[in-house]
Parts: C-alpha cells; structure tokens; sequence
C-alpha cells in the first residue's frame, strides 16, 4: 500500500554519477518542512495507532544507494520492480529513497521513491518530491537543523490520547450536526447529498463490478510499466473536442485496455474504475485527502471519439451529483466505526466487486525539477494494488509530458509490458479519429492533415 515514483535524471554534460552525500543533506535539511516523515507508527493498547518522533530516526535507513554495476535502462526497471515489491519496515517512518547514480551508457541516473498511503496520497507524494527536489541545478545547500526527537508517550499516554482524539472528532462532528441545525436550507442539501451517495454506494455494492482477467489472484511481485509522451497530443484531442484533459486520458486508457482484452480473447465488457478524487480545501497540503468515485470505462464502445464523449458526460454527471463530497462523508463516518467493522468496511470497499482497477491521474509540477544538479527528466506515478487487481493505472503530467505508468503483478498479469505501445496506439486513434471529425466539418481529406502518430518518446528519452 505505499504510493511512490519512479524519476529519471539528466546527468550534467561532463559530469560523473549522481551525489549522493549531496542529496542526503538537501533532504535532512528539508525533513523539517514534512514531520511526519520522522515519524512512526505507535500501536495503543486500545483505539487507533497515533505518529510519533521515532527516537533511532537515521537518515541511512530511508534514502539508499544502488551498489551494483550501473545498470540500463531495462536493468532499472528491474531494480524498481524490486523495490516496489518489497513492504516498507512497519517498525520505523513509512518512507524510502533509492539512489542510481548511474545508468550505464546513457548519461542518466534515477531516483526511486516509495511512501505508505497512510502518510500520504498521490498529490501529496508529489509535493514531497518538490520538497526533495531543486527549482535550480545550483541551488544554495541547505542547512539542516538540530532535531531531537519528543520524548515516546508510554502506552497508557498512547491509550489517553486515542480516546481524547476519537472523543474531539465526535464532538467536531456533534457541532456540524449543530450548526446544521441552525440552518435548515443547508441542512436539506446535505442531507441529500448524503442520501444519494449512499443510495449509489449501495447499488455498487448489489451491482457489483463485472468479472475481469484484471482481478486474479495476486502475491507480492511488483512492476512498473511506463511511457511518456507529449502533453500537446492530448491538449490538441481536448481542445478540438471541447472536453477535459482527464476526459481525454480516461479516453485513452479505455482504448489500451479495449486492445489489451482483445489480445487476450477477452470480451471488451465496461469497467468499474475507482477514481481517486482529491477534496483538498484552500491551502491544505501533505496527508491523506482524498476520497473515491467510480465510473465505467466504455470498453464496449468501438468508436475513439464515442467512448471520449460519453467519458466527458460521466465525469461531469460525477461532478454535478454531489457524489464525491456524499463518499468524503461517509468515508469520514466509516473512520469512527470499531476496529473490526472498519477492517470489514476496508475490506470490502477494496474488493474486485466494487471495482475492476484503479485509474488516477495526478497533476506535478510543470516547472523544472533538479536532483543535486541533474535535471529531472521524467516521473512515473505509482498507485497502489489492492488485493485482488493486477494492475493500477498513474497518470502525471510533468514539464511538456504526459507520463503514464502501469503498476502491475507480473506474475497475475505478465503481458503488461505490451501496454505501453497500446496506450501510444490508442492516443494515436483519438487523434486520428479527431482529424478526420474536423477534416469533415472542413470539407478536406484526413490524409491531407499530418500524423501525430509515433511522436511519443520511449520512458527514458
């Protein structure tokens, strides 16, 4: 369950591998900005878990160097699959770094992130990586402060203060409710906000998400299959369209999974995708604000331009429904449910039949990001599997790129690596499709426009 990031590096011309003293003290220096990553979980005699200062907190333990041959750019997916499939240490901060500080041959190095979804969510974990990362190749070193760690709270202090914590959010809870009341109107809004999401989450419960070569069972093998190409391909579809650009890359992962099912002699049925929604407020930032919505991937559909258009009318059906704030609430709700019952909950809001795969799409940052003066040349989101679902779909835009990232068990699902073409292909045929709908309205010939096709970059160039 951690969420992470796989990032390729451009080295400075002339330059050997990466620094990885230097990036051990940007990133000691900056810790200070994100507490919660010197924090670990302590487990109370009763109630919830709470943070606190891990005492033995060692810098060495979270941010690692690779220490084989430099490898290519295969052998680093190699590493990465690694170190995604490993579990982070449940006993010390939910975070880890590897460092490859060279690719051989290519003038590149990489960083590898991962960080528990219990600490953060995808937004968050690109703010931390902008936190990690320089707005410069020369930017100033920073100094790290002195940080000594809170004394441990004892396990009746651990007790005290979960009860204390469940007790404020009851009684924040119990004030809303009051406020509510002394404003009927607002009241009644809620209330049907509510009601219709629980009415939707309860016919995703009866109706539950159809059978998938998505959904085996699954182990603890990990991969990270990946390609970026340029924003303006999609940016052009949205534009000409008149739809979103999360329309679009939806668009674009129902037309590579419809391919991958065909190639699998699957019949190309609908979807259940879960989509992770954001409900951040203001300023907010780090932690965990996010809730979900589910939607059908129109796989059935043959027609690029068809499934676009009605992914446009779900998404912004999902919107206008209120949805999205009725599953905030009662995510919030399941959060106060006993232990058991929220495991039960947990459980079930995971399972293959309330959905077949996860599809997020993440916006980074679109200014350039250094790494102890290489340049960040690619992120590859990674969103986390649950039990039962082979594959987990990361979109982030970065710079001029779209990068989309597969996150898969290769043993459950080893013909992921023929996604990334299909993802290319079915870009491509949005904006065929687009062309000839435009050359049409013009009274021109499709095949006098140019191709777009083939312009995608392989994930490391």
């Amino acid at each position: 369950m951690h969420v992470g990031w796989l990032a390729t590096l451009l080295l400075p011309k002339g330059s050997g591998p990466l620094d990885d003293a230097v990036l051990r003290r940007r990133i000691a220096a900056r810790l200070e900005l994100a507490t919660r990553f010197r924090q670990r979980l302590a487990w109370a005699p009763v109630g919830e878990p709470s943070w606190v200062d891990d005492p033995d907190f060692d810098l060495a333990d979270h941010v690692r160097v690779h220490d084989g041959a430099e490898p290519s750019r295969a052998g680093l997916d190699e590493i990465a699959g690694e170190f995604f499939s490993s579990q982070l240490d449940r006993g010390r901060p939910l975070w880890e770094i590897l460092l490859v500080p060279k690719l051989s041959g290519e003038g590149r190095g990489a960083v590898i992130g991962k960080v528990h979804h219990a600490m953060v969510d995808g937004i968050a974990a690109v703010e931390l990586g902008t936190l990690l990362f320089d707005l410069a190749p020369d930017a100033a070193l920073p100094q790290a402060g002195d940080w000594q760690p809170e004394r441990a709270p004892g396990p009746l202090q651990l007790a005290a203060t979960s009860v204390v914590d469940g007790a404020v959010y009851q009684f924040r809870a119990a004030r809303r409710v009051a406020a509510l009341g002394l404003a009927p109107r607002r009241s009644l809004r809620v209330a049907e906000t509510m009601r219709r999401a629980a009415l939707q989450m309860a016919e995703d419960v009866i109706r539950p998400a159809p059978p998938s070569f998505l959904n085996p069972e699954i182990g603890s093998r990990r991969a990270l299959v990946s390609v970026r190409m340029p924003i303006d391909r999609l940016v052009r579809i949205k534009d000409e369209r008149g739809v979103k650009l999360n329309d679009v890359v939806l668009a674009a992962a129902a037309g590579a999974l419809r391919r991958f099912a065909a190639s699998h002699e699957e019949d190309p049925v609908p979807l259940r995708t879960m989509v992770p929604v954001s409900v951040r407020r203001g300023e907010e930032s780090g932690g965990n604000r996010i809730t979900f919505a589910f939607l059908d991937l129109p796989l059935d559909e043959p027609r690029p331009l068809r499934r676009l258009s009605i992914l446009h009318g779900r998404t912004q059906e999902l919107k206008r429904s209120g949805r999205v704030a009725g599953s905030e609430a009662i995510l919030r709700g399941v959060g106060q449910l006993p232990g058991f019952l929220k495991e039960r909950a947990a459980r079930m809001a995971a399972s293959p039949r309330m959905y077949n795969l996860t599809v997020s799409n993440v916006p980074g940052p679109r200014m350039e990001l250094y790494v102890a003066g290489a340049e960040v040349e690619a992120i590859y989101p990674v969103i986390p599997i649950a039990d039962g679902h082979a594959l987990a779909i990361g979109v982030l835009t970065y710079g001029d790129a779209v990068h989309f990232a597969c996150y898969v068990d290769p043993v459950a699902l080893p013909e992921a690596t023929e996604l990334p073409s299909l993802f290319d292909a079915a870009v491509a045929e949005l904006e065929s499709a687009s062309r000839r709908r435009a050359a049409r309205r013009r009274g021109e010939h499709a095949s006098d426009q140019p191709s777009q096709r083939g312009s995608s970059k392989p994930a490391y160039s």
